[in-house]
C-alpha cells in the first residue's frame, strides 16, 4: 500500500503561503506604524522614552508595513537575547527595523542570528527618513552551529541610515536575534566585549593596565586576540629579542615592560652597564704578594705565596715569628706569661 506525502507537504506550504500573504496584506493596511519594544510608561512623554533610550545602538522597533513572511518579528528588537525573528526565504521574507529616533545608524551593521540549516547570504538595504535607499550590502550568514552568532555588514556613507530593511535568502531559513550600529567610535562600545568599528580591542571592561586600555585600545608591551572577548597576554621582551637591556644585565620581564639590572661586577643604569675595577677601587681581596689583575666584571689574583717568615692569613701575609696574636700559625694566641719569639711562645 502506497501513502501520499504530496498533501501533507502542500498543506506546510499553504500555511506559510497564507502566512506570507496576511503579512503582506497587512503591510498595505498599516501605513509605516511601528511597533515599539517598550511603550512610555504613565507620565513620560514619546521624546522621553526616546530620550531615556539614547546610546543604545540596536534597533528598538519594528516597522509592521515592512513585515513579509516573518514569524515573531518584535525579537529582532533590542539586544541580541537569544530569541530570534524567524524568515520564511521561500515565500520571500523581509522586514524593516527601526534604528530610533536620534539614534540614526553611522557605521557598519553587526547582523545577530541563528537556525541557519544552510549558508545564506542575505540583502540588507540601509534607508533614510522617508524610507529610500542609501545604499545595500549583504550579510554573509554562514555559521551552522548552536547559538547566536554574528556578521558584520559594511556601511561607509556619510548619510545617517534611520531604517534597515533586511531580506531572505533563496529558499533559505533563518533566525534574526538582532541588528547593532557599531558606528560612533570607541567611547559608544568600548567595555562590550565585542570590537566595533574603531576599537583594537574590547576585553570586556573599561580597566587599563591589563593589556587593552578603557579607551579599546592595545597598551604597549600587550598582544590582544580575538573579538569576543578579546584576550590580551604580556609580551615577554627578554625572550622575544625586543628587550633594551646591556649584554651585562640581567633582564626581568614585567606585566607590559621588563626591567634591565647590571650584572655583579658592573654598574650603571640597566641599559648602559660599565665594569667596576676592583683593583683600583680596593675592593680586590689579593694577597700583598700577589698582583691584582682586573677582568670582566671581576678579577684575578696573580703571583706566589707569601715570602718567609710571613704565611698566607687570609688575604694577608703575617710575620707569625713575632706577631703575639699569630705565633707560628695563623690564629695562634700566646698566653698572657708569655711572647711568641721566633715562631715560639716563650716566657716573657
Amino acid at each position: 500500500m502506497k501513502v501520499s506525502r504530496v498533501a501533507p507537504m502542500w498543506r506546510m506550504l499553504s500555511a506559510a503561503l497564507a502566512f506570507g500573504m496576511m503579512s503582506a496584506c497587512g503591510s498595505e493596511l498599516e501605513d509605516e506604524s511601528v511597533v515599539s519594544e517598550e511603550a512610555p510608561v504613565d507620565g513620560e512623554s514619546s521624546s522621553d522614552s526616546v530620550s531615556a533610550m539614547a546610546g543604545d545602538r540596536y534597533a528598538n522597533a519594528v516597522v509592521q508595513s515592512g513585515i513579509i513572511a516573518v514569524l515573531n518579528p518584535n525579537n529582532a528588537v533590542g539586544a541580541p537575547d537569544g530569541n530570534a525573528a524567524t524568515f520564511l526565504g521561500l515565500l520571500g521574507g523581509s522586514m524593516v527595523l527601526d534604528m530610533g529616533l536620534g539614534e540614526e545608524g553611522t557605521g557598519p551593521l553587526r547582523v545577530y542570528y541563528q537556525g541557519l540549516s544552510l549558508a545564506v547570504i542575505a540583502q540588507v538595504e540601509f534607508l533614510r527618513a522617508d524610507m529610500s535607499i542609501i545604499s545595500t550590502g549583504q550579510a554573509n550568514l554562514l555559521d551552522l552551529g548552536l547559538g547566536t552568532h554574528s556578521t558584520l555588514v559594511p556601511f561607509s556613507n556619510s548619510t545617517p541610515y534611520r531604517y534597515v530593511r533586511l531580506r531572505g535568502g533563496v529558499a533559505s531559513l533563518y533566525g534574526l536575534d538582532a541588528v547593532e550600529d557599531t558606528g560612533g567610535g570607541a567611547s559608544a562600545v568600548c567595555g562590550d566585549g565585542r570590537i566595533n568599528n574603531g576599537e583594537q580591542c574590547d576585553d570586556g571592561n573599561r580597566v587599563s593596565s591589563d593589556g587593552c586600555s578603557s579607551t579599546c585600545r592595545v597598551e604597549p608591551g600587550y598582544t590582544c586576540n580575538g573579538m569576543q572577548p578579546s584576550v590580551c597576554t604580556d609580551v615577554n621582551e627578554c625572550t622575544n629579542g625586543t628587550a633594551q637591556c646591556s649584554v651585562n644585565a640581567i633582564c626581568t620581564n614585567t606585566p607590559g615592560s621588563y626591567t634591565c639590572t647590571c650584572k655583579p661586577g658592573y654598574w650603571g643604569n640597566g641599559w648602559t652597564c660599565s665594569d667596576i675595577d676592583e683593583c683600583s677601587n680596593g675592593t680586590a681581596a689579593c694577597n700583598p704578594s700577589q698582583v691584582c689583575v682586573n677582568t670582566p666584571g671581576g678579577y684575578e689574583c696573580e703571583g706566589g705565596s707569601c715570602p718567609a717568615p710571613r704565611v698566607q692569613c687570609g688575604a694577608q701575609c703575617v710575620d707569625v715569628s713575632s706577631d703575639v696574636n699569630n705565633c707560628g700559625a695563623c690564629g695562634v694566641v700566646c698566653p698572657a706569661a708569655k711572647t711568641c719569639s721566633s715562631g715560639v711562645c716563650v716566657m716573657r
